[in-house]
C-alpha cells in the first residue's frame, strides 16, 4: 500500500512539472526524468520504453506508454509492475488554484509480481527515506483521486516461507479516493478459472497510513458463495470485526490461500459452508474468533477459538459445540463383512499442519448405521500426535471413557484405554462385526496398540489386553442345553438360542489374535467353560466351549465339547465328539490304570502280610 501512494505522489508532481517542460524538452528526455524520479521515490529501477505523450485540453494530462518498475535484485520472477500504458488526468482548476487533485489514471494490462522471500523480505516493501519530499504520508493523504482505473491486469503472489502462490487474472478495477479521506475500491478478476467480484470501502485511509486502524469494509462474491468484513483495518495486517461466509464452492478462496481444495467428505461441508463471529488478528499474528457459528452442510458448530504462531506450526485452542454431527460411513478403511479389512493407505500428514487443544461437545454423532449419544471429549494434538481424552461417550444404551491415540510420528499408530458400560450387545456387534447373535448388555475394558499405515496392518499386529463382563442375554441360533443333553449337532439355527446369566472372560491380544483361556458362561441349566483365538486380522474364530449340564433325577451332570470356528461372520457350530471321545478314553484309561494299581498295591499288601506271618 505505502509503495502505491508514494506512487500516486510523484504521478501529481510529475504531471505538473513534466507537462510544462514538454514545451521546450523532448519526450524522450522527459520520459528519462520521470524514470529517474519515480526510481529515486520508490527505491526501484523504473523504465518507461514507449513513448511519452502530453495532453492539454480539456484536461491536463500524461500518457506513458511500456512502463516497468523493477523488483529488488534478489526477486527472479521479473519484475513488480509491467503495463502497456500508465495514462493521468488532472483538472486544470486543481492545478491554477494549487490542490493535488487527480480526475483519472488508467494502468492498461498491468502484470503485477509480488514476492516474500524465505528469510521474510517483501518486494512491495519500500524503504523509510526514500525520495525526500516526494510520496509522504501527509502529502499523499492530501492527494485526491475522482478515479483511478487498472484494465485487464494480472497479479501473482509467491511465498517462499508458506510455499503459497496466488494467481489472479482478468483484474478490472476503480478506484476512488476523495478529499475527505476515504478509500472505496470495487472490480473483478479470476481465480482458479473463476471469476469473482471485489470491494473495499475504508473510513479513513490517512489514519491507515499513520499505523492506526480505519473502520471499513471487505467483500468478495463469486459463483459459488460470498464473504464479507465489517469491522476495523489496520496495514499491519490487524483486523478485528465482523466476518460473514457462506458458500457452496470452496474453491476460489482456496485458490486465494494457494492451497489446492480438498474433496470433502459428505456432511462435511460438501454442499454448502457458512461461518461467521467476531475475528481479530493481532500485531503479533494471533488470530481470534468469538461468538463463531459454522454450518457444515445441515451440521451447526460453535466456536471459540485462538490461533497462536507456534516455532514450528500454529497452536488452535478453543471449544467447539454442536447438536448433531453426521460423518461419512463405509469409507476406503471399513471392513465389509467377508472381504476383510482395507489394505487403502491411511493419510496423517494432516496431523502435523498445526497444534491443538479442543474441548468438543457434540449432542449426537452418527457415523453412516452407527449412532452415537452425546459426545464429551478433549482433544489435544502435538507434533503430529492426537489423543482424546473421552469423559463420555453415549453409546448402545451405555457409556464409554477413556483415551484414544492416533500418532502420526514415523508412521501410523493407534492405541487406547478404554472403558465401556451398559452397553447393548446386538446392535454394538451387528454395526462393528456384522455379528447378530448376542443379546444383552456388557461391560469391559480394552488396552491396545496397533501400527501400520492401513486398516489391515494395524489388525494384523494389534496387541492388547481386556476384560468382558455380560450381564444377563441369549446367543441366538443354538441351543446349548438341548444340543448337550441330546447330542444333536441340529439343535442349532433359526428359533434356537441359548439363554445365559452372566459371562466374564480376560483376554490377551498379540500379533493381532486375542486369546481368552477363561471364559466363563453361568446360566439356569448349568453353564458353560471355554477358551480360545479370535483372529482379529483375518477375521475368523476357533473356540471350544465346555457345557456342563446341570444334573437330574434321571441323569448326571453332561459335559460335551462345542467347537465355534470359522469367519465370524457366519462361524460353524458343531459338537466335538472327537475331542469328547478323547476325554472318554482317557478317563477309561485313568481309570483302568487306577483299577490296575489298585490290584497291584491290594497284592502287594497281601505278600507283606504273608511274609510277615511266616517270621
Amino acid at each position: 500500500m505505502r509503495w502505491i501512494i508514494r506512487l500516486l505522489g510523484v504521478v501529481v508532481t510529475l504531471a505538473v512539472l513534466g507537462l510544462a517542460a514538454l514545451l521546450m524538452v523532448p519526450a524522450e528526455r522527459i520520459a528519462g526524468l520521470a524514470a529517474a524520479q519515480l526510481g529515486q521515490s520508490l527505491g526501484r529501477a523504473v523504465t518507461i520504453s514507449g513513448a511519452v505523450q502530453p495532453i492539454f485540453w480539456p484536461h491536463l494530462g500524461v500518457r506513458a506508454e511500456g512502463v516497468g518498475v523493477a523488483n529488488p535484485d534478489w526477486v527472479s520472477e521479473g519484475p513488480m509492475l509491467s503495463a502497456t500504458a500508465l495514462s493521468v488526468r488532472l483538472p486544470w482548476a486543481a492545478i491554477l488554484d494549487g490542490t493535488p487533485q487527480i480526475d483519472e489514471i488508467t494502468l492498461i494490462t498491468p502484470q503485477i509480481t509480488l514476492v516474500r522471500a524465505a528469510d521474510g523480505r517483501a518486494s512491495w516493501e519500500v524503504a523509510t527515506g526514500t525520495a525526500p519530499g516526494a510520496g509522504t504520508q501527509s502529502t499523499t493523504a492530501a492527494i485526491a483521486i475522482a478515479m483511478a482505473e487498472i484494465t485487464d491486469g494480472s497479479l501473482r503472489y509467491i511465498d517462499a516461507q508458506s510455499g503459497q502462490r496466488v494467481a489472479l487474472t482478468g483484474i478490472d478495477a476503480r478506484l476512488a479516493l476523495p478529499r475527505d479521506g476515504t478509500l472505496s475500491l470495487a472490480g473483478r478478476a479470476t481465480a482458479q478459472g473463476v471469476p469473482m467480484s471485489f470491494s473495499l470501502e475504508l473510513a479513513a485511509l490517512p489514519d491507515l497510513m499513520a499505523g492506526r486502524l480505519s473502520a471499513g469494509a471487505l467483500g468478495l462474491e463469486w459463483a459459488g458463495g460470498t464473504a464479507r468484513f465489517d469491522g476495523q483495518l489496520g496495514l499491519t495486517p490487524v483486523f478485528n470485526g465482523q466476518l460473514a461466509l457462506d458458500a457452496s464452492d470452496l474453491a476460489p478462496l482456496a485458490g486465494l490461500a494457494g492451497v489446492a481444495m480438498p474433496d470433502l467428505p459428505q456432511g462435511f461441508g460438501r454442499q454448502r459452508v457458512a461461518l461467521s463471529g467476531q475475528v481479530a488478528l493481532s500485531d503479533e499474528g494471533s488470530a481470534h474468533l468469538r461468538d463463531g457459528r459454522l454450518q457444515l452442510d445441515q451440521t451447526t458448530f460453535a466456536l471459540a477459538l485462538d490461533l497462536t504462531q507456534g516455532a514450528e506450526r500454529p497452536m488452535i485452542r478453543g471449544t467447539v459445540t454442536g447438536d448433531a454431527l453426521t460423518l461419512p460411513g463405509g469409507g476406503d478403511n471399513s471392513a465389509p463383512t467377508g472381504q476383510g479389512w482395507s489394505r487403502a493407505p491411511i493419510d496423517v500428514s494432516g496431523l502435523f499442519a498445526t497444534d491443538a487443544e479442543i474441548a468438543l461437545q457434540l449432542g449426537a454423532v452418527a457415523l453412516g448405521d452407527i449412532a452415537l449419544g452425546p459426545v464429551d471429549l478433549n482433544a489435544t494434538l502435538t507434533r503430529g500426535r492426537l489423543v482424546f481424552d473421552i469423559a463420555r461417550i453415549a453409546a448402545y444404551g451405555g457409556a464409554v471413557s477413556g483415551q484414544f491415540v492416533v500418532n502420526g510420528r514415523g508412521g501410523l499408530s493407534v492405541g487406547g484405554d478404554l472403558s465401556a458400560r451398559d452397553i447393548a450387545l446386538l446392535p454394538m456387534l451387528r454395526d462393528f462385526a456384522g455379528f447378530e447373535r448376542l443379546e444383552g448388555t456388557g461391560a469391559g475394558r480394552l488396552r491396545f496398540l496397533g501400527v501400520g499405515n492401513d486398516m489391515a496392518s494395524i489388525m494384523d499386529g494389534l496387541s492388547g489386553e481386556g476384560e468382558l463382563r455380560l450381564g444377563a442375554g441369549l446367543v441366538r441360533g443354538i441351543d446349548l442345553a438341548a444340543m448337550i443333553r441330546n447330542r444333536d449337532p441340529g439343535a442349532q439355527g433359526t428359533g434356537a438360542r441359548t439363554v445365559y446369566d452372566s459371562v466374564s472372560a480376560r483376554f490377551v491380544i498379540a500379533d493381532g489374535v486375542l486369546a481368552n483361556e477363561d471364559l466363563t458362561l453361568a446360566a439356569g441349566w448349568g453353564g458353560a467353560t471355554g477358551a480360545g483365538r479370535v483372529d482379529l486380522g483375518g477375521q475368523s474364530l476357533d473356540c471350544r466351549m465346555i457345557p456342563a449340564i446341570s444334573p437330574t433325577a434321571d441323569i448326571g451332570a453332561i459335559r460335551v465339547p462345542v467347537l465355534i470356528r470359522g469367519p465370524w461372520s457366519g462361524p460353524s457350530i458343531r459338537l466335538d465328539l472327537e475331542y469328547l471321545a478323547q476325554q472318554e478314553l482317557a478317563a477309561e484309561r485313568a481309570r483302568l490304570e487306577a483299577e490296575a494299581q489298585a490290584r497291584i498295591d491290594a497284592e502287594v499288601d497281601r505278600l507283606e502280610a504273608e511274609a510277615r506271618a511266616r517270621q
